[in-house]
């Protein structure tokens, strides 16, 4: 059994047999030279998982039938990812890392220390949902993550998931301590994370007074792609699927 992985999108997959094309057909027959009779995984964004194998490669797509299906099932934590931006590859690594850590939504955040003016559409959208489903085919997780258009930190509604955390540098603020026994461990959760320059003390005010818990990430200051790793494995540890028992 082949260990490559492909995205195919839910309307080129029917009952028994799906259709690779665009890309992931170049990166199967041009790059991996996989041809007739290779078996592989394919997902499909919305929480499917398939063995197929190739049965044709032709000149723009190939014919694969199905083996089997698996559905994933929905986690029973749902994370949200609000970072701030970020110049270039840094946000990317930050999307790759989230996307593996089980991030549900990623939501670019415009902050007062954030660099740049953003304007609706975002192109570097389409690029970073590309990075999403490459990291989502790395980790064998057949749910993508989805995006928003980045928005304002005021935007943000804390009070609206279980539990709001925002990791801020501040060398007062407390770890993010684990639920007290007995405690029912939250459905959904906010995870907040700066620019460069972290938060400023009136957004991280802000930030509290509308629900978040501010917590640190040891005495380190760290950069915001580093806080997004450390900081969505920690929430996965204490409330969703790296700590489940």
């Amino acid at each position: 059994m082949s260990s490559h992985t492909f995205y195919i999108s839910p309307e080129n997959i029917s009952s028994d047999t799906a259709h690779l094309t665009d890309d992931e057909f170049r990166h199967a027959g041009t790059t991996l030279r996989l041809g007739p009779g290779d078996r592989v995984w394919v997902i499909d964004g919305e929480g499917c998982r398939y063995e197929m194998v190739i049965q044709a490669m032709g000149k723009k797509a190939a014919q694969l039938k199905v083996l089997s299906k698996a559905e994933e099932p929905p986690p029973s934590f749902h994370l949200i990812l609000a970072m701030g931006i970020v110049p270039g590859e840094r946000f990317d690594w930050a999307v790759q890392k989230g996307t593996e850590l089980g991030a549900m939504d990623i939501v670019p955040l415009v902050t007062e220390r954030t660099e740049g003016v953003f304007r609706t559409p975002w192109k570097r959208l389409e690029r970073l949902r590309r990075i999403a489903i490459s990291a989502c085919k790395q980790c064998q997780r057949a749910r993508f993550p989805r995006f928003s258009e980045p928005m304002g930190l005021q935007e943000l509604d804390p009070g609206s998931f279980d539990v709001a955390v925002a990791f801020w540098e501040d060398e007062e603020t407390p770890p993010l301590v684990p639920a007290r026994a007995g405690e029912k461990r939250p459905a959904t959760g906010l995870m907040v994370v700066g620019p460069v320059g972290g938060f400023t003390s009136r957004e991280a005010e802000s930030l509290k007074s509308r629900g978040c818990i501010l917590a640190g990430l040891g005495p380190r200051v760290l950069r915001t792609e580093t806080a997004v790793a450390a900081g969505a494995a920690l929430m996965q540890y204490l409330y969703g699927d790296m700590g489940e028992r």
